[in-house]
């Protein structure tokens, strides 16, 4: 009996404690003015930067391997690149996202930006790395 009465005690502390842990699961944050990039795809890299202020930008390209902050947020980031190998394609695109029940939006389409990890984002089915 005194078995019984122990185990529905052990059970009902376990149950208390574990929904008192489940709302304070840390979301993943991205970092912020930092560059993501893919995998090689087919023949591009893509690349994602997020700021603070609500924009991001989007660069697709077969042109550079590495792209810094800076010359992402450039808006003539197609010059930049165009002077850093003359042949291959390269497609820009910049928007503002919105955050809302803790998960990341376009503004535009409405598409998620799902953060898997502060290294890794996931973004139009594709997941984008921290640059090292």
């Amino acid at each position: 009996m005194k078995n019984r009465i122990l185990i529905k005690l052990l059970t009902l502390f376990f149950v208390i404690i574990t929904s008192l842990n489940a709302g304070n699961i840390p979301v993943a944050q991205p970092l912020y003015n930092k560059v993501y990039r893919t995998d090689r795809i087919a023949d591009s890299y893509h690349f994602l930067l997020l700021d603070k202020n609500g924009r991001y930008y989007y660069i697709r390209t077969n042109k550079a391997k590495m792209l810094t902050a800076n010359e992402i947020k450039s808006p003539s980031i197609l010059k930049i690149l165009k002077s850093k190998q003359s042949w291959g394609q390269a497609f820009s695109s910049s928007g503002e996202y919105t955050i809302k029940n803790g998960k990341i939006y376009t503004k535009r389409y409405w598409d998620t930006i799902k953060v898997k990890s502060a290294k890794s984002i996931k973004y139009l089915n594709k997941t984008f790395h921290l640059q090292q």
